[in-house]
Order: C-alpha cells, then structure tokens, then sequence
C-alpha cells in the first residue's frame, strides 16, 4: 500500500509539473479542442437550419452536442493516455525500469492514468466552459454527481488503454490505430433515448447514460436506479480484468521477445 501511495504522489507530482513546464502545449490543446468543437457545433446547426429542423429539436439536439463534446473529450484523453505513456517511455528508454519493480507495470500505469485523468478533466472543463460561453448553452448539473459518473466508470476506459499498451509493448507505433479509434467513439457518445443490455456492454457507455441524465436532465445520485449503478460497475470491473489479462500477455510476449529495452 505504501509503495502505491508514494507512485500516486510521484506521479501526481509530475502530471502537474510537465502541465505548468509544457504550458503551451496544454494551451494549445485547449484551443484545438475548442475550434472542433466550434467547428462541428456550427456545422450541426447551419446543418439543421438547412434541413428545417424545427427550433425545439435543433435546441435540444445542440445542447446533447456540448454535453457529448464534453463526455468525447474525456474518452479521448482517457484511452490513449496509457498507450501514449508507454510509447514515451519506450523512445526515451525507461520502459525497461518501470516493468522491474514487483508491483506491476499495470498498476504502475493506472497509477498514472489516473492522475493524468485529473489533469484532462480540467481540460475538458475548461473546453466545456468555454462552449457553453461561446454558444449560450448553459448546462445546469451536480458537479459531484458528474465526477461521481466519471470516476465510477473511467476504468473501463483504463482497461481499453491496457489493451492497447499492450499492442504499444509489441508493435510500439500504434498512433495510426488510436487515431482511428477516436471516430469511433463519436458513435459512442451519441445520447441513446433507451438502455438495453447489449448498448451496456460497450465500454464506458452506462457512465455516459449517467452523465447526460446528469448534464442535461439534472439527476441526482438519489434519481439513479440500481439498474444503473449496476451496469456501471459490471462494466468498470468487465473491462478493466479483461484489459489486465490482456495486457500482462502482450508484456510476457514482449520480454520474451525482448523489445522492452528498445524502440
């Protein structure tokens, strides 16, 4: 426990530091998420104007769009960040160091995916403020609740991440597959008028059905059903097992390969 405490703090340590040190590229994500986002939420509605969509349609549809912009940069950031983190290390040749210490270069990562995830949130947040400002759509929501949903099943997102670390251990480029992954989880984010089982199996889709009843309809944890707990939880667990197991198999085959030492 003490040797998790002190990875968390060291690695919480050095997410806030490399965020003030890079600075501008924080800035600069901000800004490249934020012209997307102007991009496609103006591109909707001349869309929809065009289309003669009624006003009361169009309203409720644009302000899905800035909810699920919010929850899609989450997603993004959240996935790539532990293969991201592994093909750094791989270049910059510490990889081989942190698979050395026996508490699992797994734990390690989730370690500091999570403190990375601290940093992205306030990212997204910031994306998220600046959207609602620039197009007059105020969200009106439980701030802890939305940290709640994220929290409850950001996991799954991790073990998805392992997954593909573990391709990032053997194959080490895999920026063209993350890339491609990222339109696929447009259609992750889109709001569903219905939760069924097979739509609760997708990875992080239960939090997503919490967060917009949160963003949009604002819920509270008293409004939540234990169906919805449920599937959050089954599928945090779900996802994060099979990330691991899948993840210490690509490692055993890159050490015995050995390509941990070299990119």
């Amino acid at each position: 426990m003490k040797q998790l405490y002190y990875i968390f703090k060291v690695s919480l340590d050095k997410a806030f530091k490399e965020t003030i040190r890079y600075r501008f590229n924080f800035i600069s994500q901000i800004a490249t998420f934020y012209i997307l986002f102007m991009a496609m939420f103006y591109g909707l509605k001349s869309f929809g104007a065009y289309m003669r969509v009624p006003s009361i349609y169009l309203n409720d549809t644009l302000e899905g769009f800035v909810a699920g912009y919010f929850v899609w940069t989450i997603i993004v950031l959240a996935y790539s960040d532990i293969a991201y983190s592994i093909i750094r290390d791989a270049m910059r040749g510490t990889l081989e160091q942190l698979s050395m210490p026996p508490i699992g270069l797994h734990n390690i990562l989730l370690i500091r995916g999570i403190c990375n995830l601290l940093i992205n949130l306030i990212l997204s947040s910031i994306v998220l403020v600046l959207a609602m400002l620039s197009t007059g759509y105020y969200l009106k929501f439980n701030i802890l609740m939305l940290i709640i949903s994220i929290f409850g099943g950001i996991l799954s997102l991790f073990g998805i991440g392992l997954i593909l670390g573990g391709l990032a251990l053997i194959f080490k480029k895999i920026q063209t597959l993350l890339n491609i992954i990222q339109f696929f989880v447009l259609a992750l984010v889109i709001p569903g008028s219905n939760s069924n089982i097979l739509t609760n199996l997708l990875p992080f889709r239960p939090s997503i059905n919490i967060i917009y009843k949160t963003m949009i309809s604002g819920y509270t944890l008293k409004d939540l059903s234990l169906q919805d707990i449920g599937f959050m939880l089954v599928n945090t667990i779900l996802y994060l097992i099979l990330g691991i197991v899948v993840f210490k198999r690509c490692e055993i085959i890159a050490k015995k390969r050995g390509l941990l030492g070299q990119y």
